[in-house]
């Protein structure tokens, strides 16, 4: 079975919007003091009500930041040495592109067409995580899988 063809355009967005909002909200997740957790208790313990414990939901949250970095991670590792430096030059360092440019001394033009390149290699390799790739459909629009 043949993959629909990818809007390449709309999967680059949503890998941007990723790395822009997500990741820096997973990083933000995995630096949580912890001082402030104690031992949990049996009144800790949660119970057969919607309200969730704090104490597990903040364990919850941060174990998934560390787990989804990690997998982040291993996506990064799994793409070309070239493109992993861009995303990580513009999304881990935050540079600018003038930066950018002065460090791998190609265009601002060049620069930009490899950063999406490295997205979409990006979204193909975080697929098994979340899938961040769009596709077009037959009749020519858009859908995520």
């Amino acid at each position: 079975m043949l993959l629909p063809e990818l809007d390449c355009k709309a999967t680059i967005e949503q890998t941007k919007r990723f790395f822009e909002k997500d990741f820096r909200t997973l990083q933000n997740m995995a630096h949580v003091a912890y001082t402030d957790i104690k031992s949990p208790t049996l009144k800790d313990l949660p119970d057969k009500s919607v309200i969730g414990n704090a104490i597990n939901s903040k364990t919850n949250n941060y174990m998934y930041a560390i787990e989804t970095l990690a997998e982040v991670r291993t996506a990064l590792s799994e793409i070309d040495r070239h493109s992993r430096k861009l995303i990580e030059y513009r999304y881990f360092k935050q540079l600018t592109w003038h930066n950018i440019t002065g460090l791998t001394e190609y265009s601002l033009t060049y620069s930009q067409k490899l950063l999406n390149d490295a997205l979409i290699e990006f979204a193909n390799a975080f697929v098994d995580v979340e899938d961040l790739r769009v596709f077009k459909d037959k009749g020519g629009e858009n859908n995520d899988l």
